[in-house]
């Protein structure tokens, strides 16, 4: 019952694989470029380590500061010629689907 319990909370909760499971949806449905998968999955790696290095400075961000710093994320992405602009317009629909109901819960 734990392995269960464990392999739910960790597909659950845990935002990098609620956003890689939104990316694996849009590239099945053809909304995205399977081409372009490697690269967006790559890039929510990294955005969830620096969101995580964060975090651990203290305080809870409010829920335009987290899009602001997530869009600046990606922006970065681009910047450092890991994304097109176009990849990085996917990787923002993709956060945008992702959490269209908010966090999914209290934190």
């Amino acid at each position: 019952m734990s392995a269960i319990s464990s392999s739910m909370a960790s597909s659950s909760f845990s935002p990098l694989a609620r956003l890689q499971d939104e990316l694996n949806s849009e590239v099945s449905s053809g909304t995205i470029n399977s081409s372009d998968q490697n690269a967006l999955s790559a890039a929510l790696t990294d955005i969830d380590s620096s969101l995580k290095s964060d975090a651990t400075s203290g305080g809870k961000p409010s829920r335009t500061d987290m899009q602001s710093k997530i869009n600046d994320l990606i922006s970065n992405e681009v910047t450092n010629g890991k994304l097109t602009s176009s990849q990085a317009d996917e990787l923002k629909q993709v956060f945008a689907n992702a959490f269209k109901g908010g966090p999914g819960g209290p934190g």
